[in-house]
């Protein structure tokens, strides 16, 4: 856990925008930050519709991937994390993954040398999390009963 001033808040960091992409953003703070681009209500209000109500290939998943990957380009340099789970509503759409896997890549451009990141292995490094939606409260279980213990 990280602890400073307050909580980190990760997902208001302001995005590189697409160049095809006119989007202003949903974040009432930052307009243009991974929230405010990539989050729910942000595909809601730009598609006019919710994610869930949108095709596999409707072309609101490939800017998603694009966003999300960016996103995890930075976690990847600043916090090395050994692997990325990636829930929630937005990540109920699977074929983001391998989109993401390709962006992902793209964006690190061969710096981190890591087996993790090929080709072969990405897919095991940013994953949809084992238990599904499941997953935050079976995690937070788990910490209880650790505590407990000590």
């Amino acid at each position: 856990m990280v602890h400073g001033l307050l909580h980190p808040e990760m997902g208001h960091m302001v995005m590189n925008v697409r160049e095809d992409d006119p989007y202003k953003g949903k974040c009432p703070y930052h307009g243009t930050c991974f929230e405010g681009m990539a989050a729910g209500p942000a595909i809601e209000e730009r598609w006019g519709k919710k994610g869930s109500e949108l095709p596999a290939d409707h072309p609101a998943w490939d800017l998603e991937a694009w966003y999300i990957a960016q996103a995890l380009a930075i976690y990847v340099l600043t916090l090395s994390p050994k692997k990325i789970i990636l829930g929630g509503g937005v990540m109920h759409q699977k074929q983001l993954f391998p989109q993401i896997h390709k962006y992902l890549q793209e964006r690190l451009n061969g710096y981190i040398q890591k087996e993790e990141i090929t080709t072969d292995k990405i897919k095991d490094y940013v994953v949809y999390p084992g238990l599904g939606d499941n997953a935050g409260i079976c995690g937070a279980l788990a910490l209880a009963k650790v505590a407990k213990e000590n």
